[in-house]
């Protein structure tokens, strides 16, 4: 695994641990407000990650490499 994989990985734990701790209803308020800023650090991050590592795709198709291009609703913009 490399170390950008390790900190991939590392941000989803984080991420995951995050929201675990905000849908508890013994949360203060200021933990939660610091949380919840982190939590979208945490995910912006993971996001232009998962943004490079498609840019990086290629598929061989007919001979030629071409940059990946996903299919409609995989882009993941789907919720936002």
């Amino acid at each position: 695994m490399t170390r950008t994989q390790g900190e991939f990985e590392r941000r989803l734990e984080r991420l995951r641990q995050i929201v675990e701790r905000l849908e508890q209803a013994d949360l203060p308020l200021e933990e939660g407000v610091a949380l919840y800023k982190e939590g979208l650090q945490l995910s912006q991050a993971c996001r232009q990650e998962l943004d490079r590592a498609r840019h990086e795709i290629t598929m061989y198709q007919d001979g030629v490499l071409k940059e990946f291009e996903p299919r409609e609703g995989d882009d993941g913009s789907a919720g936002d």
